[in-house]
């Protein structure tokens, strides 16, 4: 793949013999396409099995991953998908070909330069999960309209239930209320703190593992 500024692109856009040709974050992108005779080295087939992990694991969260890798994206002119896969890649699949996973324990929901908030514990209660922190503001980096974001991720369903704006960084806590399924369910849990204007952010943090019980009635509520 070769990439060109798009001063010095001639026009022309769409496919011409073994490649393509297109615009991508204001840059002309031209790439080989087609597939390969050759088999697929091992190397190669864990490699592909990655990436399609990886990006499973995003699919769901889009929306998210908007919010939390948008500082990041634009300075690095990438797309959030993008630097979520390249980080996920590099830090959080686990296992060995055939058999790779994800590390939930070592994923980044949202990137960036706040300072980690002390204290972040999640607890399950009747109403779903409970998540509290450290209240201390630090000047420079800490406000208390700091906007807080609650991740939940259900790898068994290869689903995500998730809130952007969960409160404010000076509340301490913040509830959030889950619609339960028919069987218990696997949930992994990431909070984000985010400033009011959306420029500064943090790295989310993994807050744990729980177990959803299955229920004949759900709900779900802020």
């Amino acid at each position: 793949m070769a990439t060109a500024n798009i001063n010095s692109f001639d026009g022309f856009i769409g496919r011409l013999g073994d490649t393509v040709t297109y615009i991508r974050l204001g840059k002309v992108v031209k790439r080989k396409i087609g597939k390969s005779t050759k088999p697929a080295t091992e190397l190669q087939l864990k490699y592909r099995q990655k990436v399609k992990v990886a990006n499973k694991l995003i699919e769901p969260v889009r929306e998210f991953i908007k919010v939390g890798f948008e500082a990041g994206a634009k300075l690095a002119r990438k797309t959030p998908h993008d630097l979520m896969l390249s980080y996920t890649l590099l830090n959080a699949v686990k296992g060995e070909y055939p058999n790779q996973e994800i590390d939930f324990t070592k994923v980044l929901f949202s990137q960036g330069k706040m300072q980690a908030t002390s204290d972040l514990k999640a607890e399950q209660n009747d109403d779903g999960l409970k998540f509290t922190w450290n209240t201390t503001l630090i000047p420079n980096q800490f406000r208390a309209d700091d906007q807080v974001m609650i991740l939940v991720y259900f790898p068994e369903l290869q689903s995500a239930d998730f809130v952007i704006y969960a409160g404010n960084r000076g509340s301490g806590k913040a509830q959030f209320s889950i619609l339960k399924n028919n069987k218990p369910t696997v949930m992994e849990t990431h909070i984000t703190f985010i400033s009011s204007d959306h420029k500064r952010v943090s790295d989310s943090a993994y807050t744990g593992q729980f177990i959803l019980p299955a229920s004949d009635r759900a709900r779900v509520s802020f």
